[in-house]
Parts: structure tokens; sequence; C-alpha cells
């Protein structure tokens, strides 16, 4: 090593240190580690182009450290977006330009019947017969190389158990940061599943609609309410219950829907304690000007909507039963106390009548 090192500025020495992170007095190891005695006169060498930075052992030992943390940074990558696909329950496939598979997720591995290991470096044709699904499969790669973007066909496909499925099949390009096409990404939609799910929809809406009709027409009061007491809904039968401000409500808002229950019935709080309390159902007789109505209240959804329907036990047209079943309970209510009453008042009498006979067997003695 020579002796003669030409002299640089002080400016100069700690541009050079910054090549090797040194951006600070204390950085200054001084390790040895590279030949020189002090990291200024490594940094003179490095101008003097006796050294270069790759000599700095410490140097080197963080660039280890940066691209061990990279690596690790990368695989945690890799495997957070194979996790995402993986839970997403549509079969997805990746490719490179000319068809070989690079991964997939889970639910393309179960549309296989096969595991990523097997299927990967594979290509998609191998794993099905039809014909028309591989000629189809070679026209969307040739078009799709040509004018990059995305298509969509429809076309039968069998399933790992050898199931004809009606498939919306979805393909398009991606390409790296240059813009060159890297290979296709596909989706599998099981056309089958989403129309039997469309139909039970369907079916799910009309019996909801005959549901609610049904319980427009209904004789008795029916009333839905939200948790701060407001009416989702309610039938004619409970707005003709309430009298005429009610009437005049549902013609400008029918159903009532909006309004404040606790400014329509006078015995609101009884659906609140079921909203609290969590109960299923609750029962009452409440009395509404000079008639009696049982109120049968239910839970719709937990501490959030509550019904009720509500019967005139007065009206000529309901149920005898419900009026004989009424009088039974509260006779059976009540015959223990009856009994009780009876029993004093005998008791009773039979003191008085002691009591009147000594008077009168006394009077019967002075009198002889």
């Amino acid at each position: 090593m020579s002796n003669k090192v030409k002299k640089h500025t002080a400016n100069e020495i700690k541009q050079a240190l910054t090549y090797i992170e040194i951006f600070k007095p204390e950085d200054e190891i001084d390790c040895k580690g590279c030949g020189y005695d002090t990291c200024k006169e490594f940094a003179q060498a490095m101008l003097n182009g006796e050294t270069r930075p790759s000599q700095c052992v410490v140097l080197s030992k963080k660039i280890i450290d940066k691209l061990k943390r990279k690596e690790k940074l990368l695989r945690e990558n890799i495997f957070f977006h194979q996790e995402i696909i993986d839970s997403i329950p549509v079969p997805i496939v990746y490719e490179e330009p000319h068809g070989t598979i690079l991964g997939c997720n889970k639910a393309f591995e179960e549309l296989l019947g096969s595991s990523k290991e097997k299927i990967k470096f594979t290509k998609i044709d191998h794993y099905t017969s039809n014909e028309k699904f591989i000629e189809v499969l070679k026209s969307m790669n040739k078009s799709l190389l040509k004018n990059p973007g995305k298509q969509i066909v429809e076309i039968d496909l069998n399933t790992s158990g050898n199931e004809a499925r009606t498939i919306e099949f979805h393909r398009s390009t991606f390409s790296s940061r240059v813009g060159e096409i890297n290979g296709f990404v596909s989706a599998f939609f099981d056309i089958d599943d989403r129309e039997n799910q469309r139909k039970e929809l369907e079916k799910a809406k009309e019996l909801s609609e005959l549901s609610s009709k049904l319980l427009k027409l209904m004789p008795s009061g029916f009333v839905i309410v939200d948790k701060d007491l407001k009416v989702i809904d309610s039938n004619k039968s409970f707005v003709e219950m309430i009298g005429d401000d009610a009437k005049l409500i549902n013609e400008i808002n029918p159903g009532l829907k909006g309004a404040a229950l606790s400014k329509l019935l006078s015995f609101s709080e009884l659906f609140s304690q079921l909203l609290e309390s969590g109960e299923k159902t609750f029962s009452k007789d409440v009395i509404i000007g000079n008639k009696l109505f049982k109120v049968s209240l239910f839970l719709i959804q937990k501490n959030t909507i509550v019904g009720a329907i509500i019967k005139d036990l007065t009206d000529p047209e309901v149920n005898t039963t419900e009026i004989v079943e009424r009088a039974e309970m509260v006779i059976k209510e009540n015959l223990d106390t009856v009994q009780q009453i009876a029993y004093l008042l005998g008791e009773n009498a039979s003191k008085t009548e002691n009591v009147l006979s000594s008077i009168i067997n006394i009077y019967k003695s002075k009198n002889e």
C-alpha cells in the first residue's frame, strides 16, 4: 500500500463517507476490517481509486441485512397475497403467456380435484376433454395477446365430480412495470349456482310480499316498530282501532310509517319493555277507549324490531272460545280469594250465631 496519499478536502471526504453509509462522526467505528486504520483513510483511498465501497465490512453487513429483510418482506407479501386469493370462493388461476400455470387458489384446486403442487407448471386444457372449451381458450389467448384486456364467455365445463356446469369464464392479461404482457388471470363463475340463488331470492321475495298482503288484510290490528318506537309498518285494522287522528295520518303516510308509537298508543312502554328484556313474546290485555284489547307482542330482531297483533275482545266476530278461556283464567286466578272470603264469612256467621244463642239463653234463664 502506498504511503503517498493524495490529500482531499474535508467536504470531499465527507461525501465519500456517505457512500459507505457514514453520515455522522459517531458512525465512524474504525474497525480496520477494510485494511485501513480509520474510516477517513478508507474514504481517501476510495477517492484515489485504491479501493471500492464493497471492501467496507460494516457496509457489506448492512447490505446483507437489508437483502435479508427485503427477502423476508417479499416472502410475507407472497404468502399474504396467496392467503387473499385462497379466501376468494371463485376459482382463480394465473398463467404465463404460453399457458403454463404459475399458481391458483383453493377454489381452483377444488374445481380440478387436485393440489397446487400438482397443478403448477401444467396447463388448463390438460384437465378437460371439452373440445369447445379448449378452442375457446386458444382463441381468447390469441386475441388477448394481440389486444390486452379482459374477455368473458359462457361455456359448459365438467367439475371434479364430473358434473356438467355452466361457467362464466373471465380471462384477462396482466403486465410488467414496463408494460410487457406477463400472462393471464382467469376466474370461473358458476352460473348454475347464481341462477339457483336468484330463484331462491325471487321465491323469498314473493313469500315476503304475500305475507305482507295477508297481514294488511287480517282483521286484527298489526304493527311493527323499530328500537326508537317509530312505526315501520301497520295494517288498516290497526289504524281504525286507534281513531280518527291515525286515519288522517294514514291518508298522507300509508301504514303510519315513521310515526311515533307513543303518540298513537297509551301502552307503548310494553314495546320498550320487550325490546329491553330480549324475551321472544309477551301478551297483555289493555283498554282503549271503552273496549278491551289483547296485545300480543313478538320480537322480530333482538333489541331492534318488535311487532304486535292487537285483537278487539269486544268485537262480536272474535272467537267465543277466546272469551271463555279468558273468563276461566280470571275465575281460576280469583278462586282462592273467593273461597277464603267465603270461609271467613261463614266463620263469622257461626260466631255471631253462637253469641246470639248465648244471649237468648241468658234472658230465658232470667225470665224463668
